[in-house]
């Protein structure tokens, strides 16, 4: 595994050059040689860790959506959570370790919101791909929140216009709950760029925060998380304290 002191250390050197200040930016950390692809899934998240709720929305959304490749993203700063936990380059070395095994990408992006996010990534891919964001529900509530914008009708026009949105259930929000919010009136232009997918009960109450606290609580994990990030977050020493 590479969680090396090097190898941290040029995560670092990555995440330094990236300004969230400035213009929206993302620097790929490894890339698949499917990355050619047209229709590639996006899965942003703080991954504080991964979990097999992740990998259980990547599966699916690949399954129902057709997608060619896939692209793990972690961005510097995140809308409505402070970094904790595992640092960011404990992070990427984790997302890489696992992408390398699965056949997938790893970025990270200089900004938080969707609209700078897709404007970041677009230089990473050729003029034609097609991106879809998958999200979970929680996620999905949030991209129509006007505390985020200046102008949320611009700024939603111009996003739905580039990409894609898969949202998934979490925990007690079903297939109902989301059917109901997409009729919303802010919501329902939209809505045929919004696709839905459903995760088994048992993965969409996963969550990275029941990974912590069993690990705090001592408690096994391995039923939470992949193996290869139950071998790294015991390598790194991490979220024991």
């Amino acid at each position: 595994m590479a969680f090396d002191e090097q190898t941290l250390n040029h995560y670092q050197t990555l995440i330094n050059q990236l300004n969230p200040h400035g213009s929206p930016t993302a620097k790929m950390i490894h890339q698949n040689t499917q990355d050619y692809a047209l229709k590639v899934g996006i899965l942003d998240a703080s991954f504080n860790p991964f979990t097999l709720a992740h990998e259980s929305l990547i599966q699916t959304s690949k399954e129902t959506l057709k997608l060619d490749s896939m692209l793990l993203m972690l961005s510097l700063a995140n809308v409505d959570k402070e970094l904790f936990g595992a640092t960011l380059e404990q992070r990427l070395a984790m997302l890489t370790e696992y992408a390398k095994q699965h056949h997938l990408s790893v970025a990270i992006c200089s900004h938080a919101r969707f609209v700078d996010k897709i404007m970041a990534l677009t230089p990473c891919y050729a003029p034609n791909t097609q991106f879809y964001f998958i999200v979970g529900y929680d996620t999905l509530v949030r991209l129509f929140d006007p505390k985020y914008y200046a102008d949320m009708q611009a700024d939603l026009q111009k996003l739905f216009q580039t990409c894609h949105f898969i949202a998934a259930n979490r925990e007690n929000n079903d297939q109902r709950v989301l059917d109901a919010f997409l009729k919303k009136s802010d919501v329902q232009p939209f809505s045929k760029r919004i696709h839905t997918i459903s995760l088994p009960l048992n993965m969409a109450q996963i969550s990275s925060t029941q990974v912590r606290n069993n690990i705090q609580s001592k408690q096994p994990i391995e039923h939470l998380v992949p193996q290869v990030i139950s071998k790294a977050i015991h390598y790194l020493h991490l979220y024991s304290n």
